[in-house]
């Protein structure tokens, strides 16, 4: 059932009395005086504004509505009016039982006829109210299907907007491979004599961005044996970085041949531990598990929290890595659970639809 609000509850109600006061007040002053009980007055004003109501919110809509026929109030209106009549004499006859004269009541052609028009009265009054009510309803349909149609060409105008800035962005940032890589072939001839350590860290650097750089498949994807190198590569420089020694363990479990997921997902959540963990406590290593089973990919990472100061926004790689999971596999395909205690910080991911 619909709500109705107060308000306008209160606003018919007030019209309603305004309109009995008149037309009780006419027929004051310009009629003879008779002998009419209060109660009389408030059940046929009942029935006139229940005429007034089924005819302005049920036979005027079902009449007019787009699949309804105007041809309907053909029928519908005489139905209407021949029940209002009866309805008035039922309520006469009934009156008559408390009367203390009984009113002399004919179901004859005056009777019909004052009741007649009467109805037809009220459908009158009750048909321009109806059109009001629709020229409202309509033009707030308007309004607000004009409003939807703002917001979606404002979200339409922001997409396109965001798209010409990752054109520009992907434009300012391609760097054509084969110069990247002869560069880094070159630099890797010239220092490899000079420092063996150094030679390393330039082919380790050449073989990340190439793997960076690789073609993904139609789907987004790339294979998850690649990722995993990748993986391996990334810990493998940023060992040379330092001087101490990184103190973490990569552990690969299960049928990985032939699994495909998102490009560099799995690196984000590597590359949180080595800038906000600490990696340099040999009692407390960081640990990487892959574990591949029943369908199920399970991803995990865990480290030493960092007691120096990390800069905020941290969290920047993992809501990006959300964003991505949500979009590859939905809300029910993948699970990303992170916990943290005084000491340790773990991710969690689970893909169900590898």
């Amino acid at each position: 059932m619909a709500h109705i609000p107060l308000r306008r509850v209160g606003t018919h109600g007030l019209a309603w009395a305004i309109f009995i006061a008149y037309e009780v007040s006419i027929i004051f002053f310009t009629s003879t005086l008779q002998r009419v009980y209060w109660w009389e007055y408030l059940g046929f004003y009942l029935l006139n504004i229940l005429l007034f109501y089924v005819n302005a919110h049920v036979v005027l809509p079902y009449c007019f509505a787009k699949r309804g026929s105007p041809w309907l109030l053909l029928l519908l209106l005489p139905l209407e009016l021949g029940l209002y009549i009866i309805l008035q004499y039922g309520l006469e006859l009934f009156y008559n039982l408390f009367r203390p004269v009984p009113k002399p009541l004919l179901f004859q052609q005056k009777f019909i006829l004052s009741y007649l028009w009467r109805g037809i009265y009220f459908f009158m009054l009750s048909t321009p109210y109806w059109l009001v009510r629709r020229t409202i309803e309509n033009t707030k349909t308007i309004s607000r299907l004009q409003v939807e149609r703002y917001r979606i060409q404002k979200e339409k105008a922001e997409l396109e907007k965001d798209l010409v800035k990752s054109q520009n962005a992907y434009l300012q940032a391609q760097i054509n491979p084969h110069f990247l890589f002869n560069t880094l072939n070159f630099l890797y001839n010239q220092v490899m004599d000079v420092s063996p350590k150094a030679s390393e860290g330039i082919l380790l650097l050449s073989q990340v961005m190439r793997h960076a750089l690789a073609t993904v498949h139609e789907d987004g994807k790339t294979e998850l044996t690649r990722e995993l190198d990748h993986i391996r590569q990334y810990i493998a420089l940023n060992q040379l970085r330092f001087q101490h020694p990184l103190h973490l363990h990569l552990q690969a479990e299960g049928q990985l041949q032939g699994l495909r997921l998102p490009p560099l997902l799995l690196l984000t959540l590597v590359e949180n531990m080595f800038r906000h963990g600490d990696l340099t406590d040999p009692d407390h290593p960081a640990r990487i598990t892959l574990r591949q089973e029943a369908g199920t990919l399970s991803f995990c990472t865990r480290n030493k929290k960092r007691t120096s100061y990390v800069r905020s926004g941290h969290r920047l790689g993992l809501e990006n890595a959300r964003t991505r999971l949500l979009n590859t596999y939905g809300p029910d395909g993948h699970c990303l659970g992170i916990h943290e205690d005084e000491r340790n910080y773990t991710v969690h991911l689970q893909i169900n639809t590898i």
